[in-house]
């Protein structure tokens, strides 16, 4: 006899978006892997492959080298300043004392929620070395005597853009410490008061590791976002002046629609990506443990 047989209709509803999936998502992506092995751009006639020494080629370009480079200040002065700024915002609203504290959250989110390029054109202005009102306060503290360039100058270009990431971010980091914050027991602090511990050693004994996995969390999500953010590169600074704020995405970006060099792009998009898999391959056996052990 044969056998009947069963098809899953779970699978049935699923099958179309897998499909879907796998042409928009790893369709280009094995491309991007493949293209980053072939010279290609606007004036070639087609691919001409030329294996690893694409990639060579990539590394011996200073740009991209310093791209590197920035992209690591990028990412770690935003990382840093987001999370510990949204850390102790959080800290300071979970307080019993503090009063209002729905109507100090909802202003606190505005930047969050404020689409970005509005937010960077608003701190466009802000920047204005003629008439923008960071110069202006400055000037009026005394802090400093000439107006400062802050989005073309070779040492404040990448700053810039570091703080109006972090002046984005920073609440969304808030919300999620100041809801890990209410999840703490308070018999564990009660205990730990009974115990002798002071406020500050109750923080660090109790509170801490209570919030420790969505603490990891939030910083390899911020370090991931961070890595493929391009907005505020590209709106305050172009990667300029001189290419001293031009992170990896902004490279990829020049190279493949300005330059129209599309395999020097698509290797550069693959170290992007494999920079971020390490990232996101830590967030992952972070998750993990943390599941682990709860």
């Amino acid at each position: 006899m044969k056998k009947k047989i069963h098809l899953n209709p779970g699978a049935m509803y699923v099958t179309p978006a897998v499909i879907v999936i796998a042409l928009v998502m790893l369709f280009p992506l094995v491309y991007t892997f493949y293209l980053s092995f072939n010279e290609s751009s606007l004036y070639s006639t087609g691919l001409k492959f030329v294996g690893f020494s694409q990639y060579v080629k990539l590394f011996q370009d200073h740009l991209f080298v310093n791209s590197l480079k920035a992209t690591f200040y990028w990412t770690f002065g935003s990382v840093v300043f987001q999370f510990l700024l949204g850390f102790f915002v959080a800290v300071v609203l979970n307080q019993k004392f503090i009063r209002y504290r729905s109507v100090l959250r909802i202003f606190i989110m505005i930047p969050w929620v404020l689409p970005s390029i509005i937010g960077v054109n608003v701190w466009k202005w802000a920047y204005h070395p003629d008439f923008g009102i960071i110069n202006y306060f400055l000037k009026s503290m005394g802090l400093i005597s000439h107006n400062i360039t802050w989005l073309s100058g070779a040492h404040t270009a990448l700053l810039s853009t570091i703080i109006v990431n972090v002046w984005k971010m920073f609440p969304l980091v808030m919300l999620m410490i100041e809801a890990s914050l209410q999840s703490v027991p308070e018999h564990l602090k009660d205990a730990a008061k009974v115990d002798g511990a002071n406020m500050v050693r109750t923080f660090f004994t109790v509170t801490v590791p209570h919030i420790s996995s969505t603490c990891y969390t939030i910083i390899m999500l911020l370090v991931i976002w961070t890595l493929n953010s391009f907005v505020f590169v590209y709106a305050l600074t172009g990667g300029g002046p001189a290419h001293s704020s031009e992170v990896m995405s902004m490279y990829v970006y020049k190279y493949a629609f300005e330059n129209y060099n599309f395999g020097l792009a698509a290797a550069a998009s693959v170290v992007l990506f494999l920079i971020t898999v390490v990232f996101a391959l830590i967030y992952a056996l972070v998750t993990m443990k943390g599941e682990g052990e709860r």
